[in-house]
């Protein structure tokens, strides 16, 4: 992988192969957190790139799933158990 300033663009800089893009990234793309010449060289590798699309598919359907999935146990109480033990140790720090 090329080496370079350390910023996500630098990732695709002289990237031939678009499947070498990391997940990492497909993902950030497919959850609308990329921006830039980043996203757009994504954007414009999906159309020619049968396996980066197929990534891209699967991380953006996932994308509304998962919140759906798990966000009801932010509802839920905080276990006794859990609020004891937090309490606890609150208590022994100095100050």
């Amino acid at each position: 992988m090329p080496r370079g300033s350390g910023h996500a663009g630098d990732l695709l800089t002289g990237v031939v192969m678009h499947t070498s893009i990391p997940d990492a990234l497909i993902m950030a793309y497919a959850d609308g957190e990329l921006s830039g010449p980043l996203a757009r060289r994504i954007r414009e590798a999906l159309p020619q790139d049968s396996g980066l699309r197929r990534k891209y598919e699967m991380f953006h359907a996932t994308r509304w799933v998962l919140p759906r999935t798990f966000n009801s146990v932010l509802d839920e109480p905080v276990p006794d158990r859990l609020t004891r033990t937090v309490t606890k140790r609150k208590n022994r720090l100095p100050g």
